[in-house]
């Protein structure tokens, strides 16, 4: 799906399920990364690195995971959302309303979009649409 300069509200809302996928795939990513960036550490902190084989299987796996996370931000992007908060999920949708510029705001774990917020506002001000 290629990205739209604009949603309508019935749009946006059937990007949910897509964007709840990819957000739960991007959390599991995002742990494994952290997990593997954890364990490169400890391998360099004990016994002056460890075998070089696991360095390197560490660092591959590191950039295999950093790969997978680019890639699931770039397939947001092509649909035109713009993720704001990965730990929480929190995403932005184009939009309009009354002819001005704005985002729908959506987080995971939210039952359906229904939020709103000028493009010069965030989370923090969203309004139900």
């Amino acid at each position: 799906m290629e990205a739209r300069a604009t949603y309508s509200l019935d749009e946006a809302r059937a990007l949910v399920p897509q964007l709840r996928a990819i957000l739960l795939q991007l959390a599991v990513e995002k742990r494994r990364f952290d997990d593997a960036l954890a364990a490169l550490h400890e391998q360099h902190a004990s016994e002056n690195g460890g075998p070089h084989s696991e360095v390197d299987r560490r660092e591959a796996e590191l950039a295999e995971v950093g790969e997978g996370i680019k890639g699931l931000l770039a397939h947001l992007e092509t649909i035109g959302a713009v993720v704001r908060d990965l730990e929480s999920g929190l995403v932005d949708i184009p939009t309009e309303r009354d002819g001005e510029p704005a985002w729908f705001c959506w987080r995971l774990g939210d039952p359906e979009l229904a939020f709103w917020h000028s493009t010069t506002e965030g989370f923090a001000n969203r309004k139900p649409w």
